[in-house]
């Protein structure tokens, strides 16, 4: 509930806790949420150092495995009105395969990496500071306070980070 990956920990706690979002009869449903934490599934099933995610993969497999044998609703469109939220940049990959015809809210959103433009959905990444008071310290300080312009963190994927960089680059010389 706090952190860099917080966004999905908070709109799982958000989704639950409103009425509004659940009915207890699946014929109503417009669509099926699966929850789980990408960040919780590196946390406990990634081998440190290893630079192997098999295992992560293995274990959304089993998931969507296991809801599908329990609920015909997966069976009868193949996952595609069924979504998830995940924040971890790994989140892309551990999907592939077994949920990739599922909606998919992202705060990885990079075409490179499987997000599909029209069916995904960007989710902003959030930082939190404290789970009891998440609002605290959002935003930082005001835009005529700050010295840096724009930060950006990764690798240099997609047409877009590139051509970002040329622009920032150009207006600094």
């Amino acid at each position: 509930m706090k952190g860099l990956y917080a966004s999905e920990g908070w709109f799982m706690k958000l989704m639950e806790g409103n009425n509004k979002f659940v009915v207890k009869d699946p014929q109503k449903a417009h669509l099926f949420y699966m929850p789980f934490s990408s960040r919780m599934l590196e946390h406990s099933l990634y081998v440190r150092n290893s630079h192997n995610r098999t295992n992560l993969r293995q274990y959304l497999k089993e998931y969507s495995e296991k809801i599908a044998a329990k609920y015909r609703f997966w069976n009868r469109t193949g996952g595609v009105d069924h979504f998830l939220v995940a924040c971890h940049d790994w989140a892309p990959y551990e999907m592939r395969h077994h949920m990739e015809h599922c909606i998919k809210a992202l705060c990885n959103a990079d075409v490179t990496l499987g997000f599909k433009v029209g069916r995904d959905v960007s989710l902003p990444e959030t930082y939190v500071r404290s789970a009891r008071n998440p609002l605290r310290d959002l935003g930082g300080k005001p835009p005529s306070q700050r010295k840096v312009l724009a930060f950006y963190a990764g690798n240099m994927r997609g047409y877009f980070a590139s051509d970002l960089a040329r622009a920032l680059e150009e207006q600094r010389s």
